[in-house]
């Protein structure tokens, strides 16, 4: 009994590692609606801006489950807050925001970012 009980004992972690490979497979890449636009929207945090190479990272999630998406900006592409256009330097890590971006073969190029505020804040920036 002890050599087959020794025999099984490494098949288990083998399962185990390929059900999580599978699981968090589908969380690498958020997926563009079916609707067609290929355009995806998510609530994040952000996390970095790189103001002088105008790119973004947000972090957004399910669950347990956080993804850092970097984003470009292109140069018309314009912060909304709640007083109307503002700076891409003046977002912060920790702000809330709104992210409309397409995701294409070289990265994902951002539509329309938006300040949202905190709950039980004054507003956003």
């Amino acid at each position: 009994m002890t050599k087959r009980a020794a025999r099984s004992a490494p098949i288990l972690p083998l399962c185990l590692v390929g059900m999580l490979g599978s699981a968090n497979a589908g969380f690498a890449q958020p997926k563009p609606p079916a609707s067609g636009a290929g355009t995806v929207a998510l609530t994040a945090t952000v996390r970095s801006v790189d103001a002088r190479v105008r790119t973004v990272e947000v972090v957004t999630g399910v669950g347990p489950v956080l993804r850092v998406v970097k984003l470009a900006c292109g140069e018309r592409v314009e912060v909304k807050g709640a007083g109307g256009a503002v700076p891409l330097a003046q977002l912060k890590p920790g702000d809330l925001v709104r992210v409309e971006y397409t995701q294409g073969t070289d990265g994902n190029s951002l539509q329309v970012i938006e300040a949202l505020a905190w709950p039980g804040a004054g507003g956003a920036r």
